[in-house]
């Protein structure tokens, strides 16, 4: 045997002999933790018969969408409040949501209830309202009469007969046709100046014949007084006598 390869048979056997080395240390992967995605508030559901500021402050929480009975009433101060929050709010089974902003001088109305409008005196105003609701299609039925007489004639009539929910009577005579409406058992009217009266006789009367002067009355004034009756159903209140 030569040298050579005794050389290389021990340099085969010392090589076997030395230590393997070190192998890296691979630590596992660690998932990183997914965000929760935040749960969409539900919809708050009021089914009051009437809706009142006080009721929303109560009960709405910012940020939750609100949903208002098909029959039930909001009032006007609740309207303000609704408004005054940016409360997003539709009514039980609607699909879009109810916007509260009104560009002028259009009127745009949401009809709850079926109502009249009768007209017996006409100023500028009331003929701008007048020639707005002509461009709607809500629902509401116009009729222009010339006394007093016939005003009350002509909501007696509609309220008697079912044919409409409620009546708005714009005259001079507002107090005379309220008298003479409210000899009718069916009929509960009230002369109304502003929408905090409105709102009054709504919960407290359930008024179903709404007689307004127009004299000094602004444009806005007007509509938004239409407005807040168009999105009333009158009830009668619990315990009324015919």
């Amino acid at each position: 045997m030569n040298q050579a390869l005794v050389d290389q048979i021990v340099a085969n056997v010392l090589a076997q002999l030395q230590p393997a080395p070190p192998r890296p240390v691979i630590e596992p992967l660690t998932p990183k933790p997914q965000p929760v995605p935040a749960s969409r508030p539900q919809a708050t559901e009021l089914t009051a018969a009437v809706i009142t500021a006080d009721l929303l402050a109560a009960t709405v929480r910012m940020g939750m969408a609100l949903q208002i009975g098909r029959k039930s009433i909001v009032t006007p101060a609740a309207r303000d409040w609704l408004h005054t929050n940016k409360v997003v709010w539709s009514r039980s089974g609607s699909v879009a949501p109810q916007s509260l902003v009104a560009t002028e001088p259009t009127v745009k109305v949401v009809s709850v209830g079926k109502w009249q409008l009768v007209i017996q005196t006409v100023t500028a105003n009331v003929r701008a309202l007048q020639d707005a609701f002509k461009r709607q299609s809500d629902g509401w039925d116009i009729e222009l009469v010339g006394q007093s007489h016939e005003a009350a004639s002509a909501a007696i009539r509609s309220i008697s007969t079912a044919e409409r929910d409620g009546v708005v009577v714009i005259s001079d005579f507002a107090e005379v046709i309220a008298c003479r409406a409210n000899r009718n058992a069916r009929v509960r009217a009230a002369v109304i100046a502003d929408r905090k009266q409105l709102e009054l006789a709504s919960q407290h009367l359930g008024v179903n014949l709404v007689c307004v002067n127009p004299q000094a009355k602004t444009f806005i004034e007007l509509r938004n007084l239409l407005r807040d009756c168009a999105a009333m159903t009158p009830t009668q209140p619990a315990g009324w006598s015919e």
